[in-house]
């Protein structure tokens, strides 16, 4: 009868793993771009205690429950003004980083992410996200069009008026184009286009693993990146300069998921109390 007990300290563990994954969701709900995830239960099989036969049904027993799967919900999260570095996809994409700091050539090892906010690095060289990592894009000519189809980290080249404009094309003279035309200024600076964006998806996104930033690496269930592109250019969708991507978490999606885990939690503790109960009962007759 003791094993009755570890089915409900698993039953347990699973519920504790639940309830962090909600947490997790509710702690993340300012984050941009960040996805939420929805967790679901398995039953554990216990033992068979007799096989079927023609004219007799089979009889097993399930024992606890365990975390069966983790499912992300990529749609997408509502879109509000950013920086003039941020960016938001509207639509399936992913924005392209370097793993690594400081490994970023065009063959290094990569991560996805639909967050945009993006910054300059500490020399104002590189385009990176929150956490350094370089921001992957295609080479321009004066035209914004594409002349090179390899993306590699965006290098604004010494500029210092940077700035993302719709499309996911990186200018310089965004403030000067920007205030000029605010200010009904005679003469407009143009932007100096200098990369565009890149984007990628895969075929199971419910494959990738999670790091940090929000930020996605691949796995042998997701598959490789798929080919590369700018916005617009495929299903990946557009890119809206100067805005942000918020989370996709509802409140009160996430507080019907806590109720749910806090039934469960009740539930297991009653079946606690009702063992004890019984054991308690039954060493008192035996003596």
């Amino acid at each position: 009868m003791l094993d009755i007990y570890v089915d409900v300290r698993n039953s347990l563990s699973a519920l504790t793993q639940g309830l962090r994954v909600s947490i997790a969701n509710a702690n993340n709900f300012n984050t941009p771009g960040y996805k939420y995830t929805y967790s679901s239960f398995a039953t554990v099989f216990n033992f068979l205690s007799r096989g079927g036969t023609e004219n007799i049904n089979p009889m097993d027993f399930p024992g606890s429950a365990t975390l069966g799967a983790l499912t992300t919900d990529f749609s997408q999260g509502s879109v509000h003004l950013g920086t003039e570095l941020d960016c938001a996809i509207i639509g399936d994409g992913f924005f392209v980083m370097s793993r690594s700091v400081t490994e970023f050539s065009s063959g290094s090892q990569k991560v996805y992410s639909r967050t945009g906010r993006f910054q300059m690095d500490y020399n104002s060289q590189y385009l990176t996200d929150i956490f350094g990592r370089k921001v992957y894009g295609f080479k321009v000519n004066s035209s914004g069009e594409i002349t090179d189809r390899t993306p590699v980290p965006i290098d604004v080249e010494g500029e210092v008026d940077v700035g993302i404009v719709d499309g996911g094309l990186v200018v310089a003279n965004y403030n000067a184009n920007k205030d000029a035309l605010a200010s009904s200024a005679e003469v407009v600076p143009e932007h100096k286009p200098l990369y565009r964006v890149a984007l990628t998806s895969f075929r199971n996104k419910q494959g990738l693993v999670t790091v940090d930033g929000p930020a996605y690496k691949n796995t042998i269930s997701s598959g490789d990146a798929l080919e590369y592109a700018a916005a617009n250019e495929s299903v990946y969708g557009s890119i809206k300069g100067g805005h942000l991507e918020s989370s996709n978490i509802d409140i009160a999606t996430v507080s019907m998921d806590m109720n749910l885990l806090n039934r469960g939690f009740s539930a297991v503790q009653g079946v606690i109390d009702d063992i004890n109960k019984i054991y308690t009962q039954t060493l008192s007759k035996i003596g």
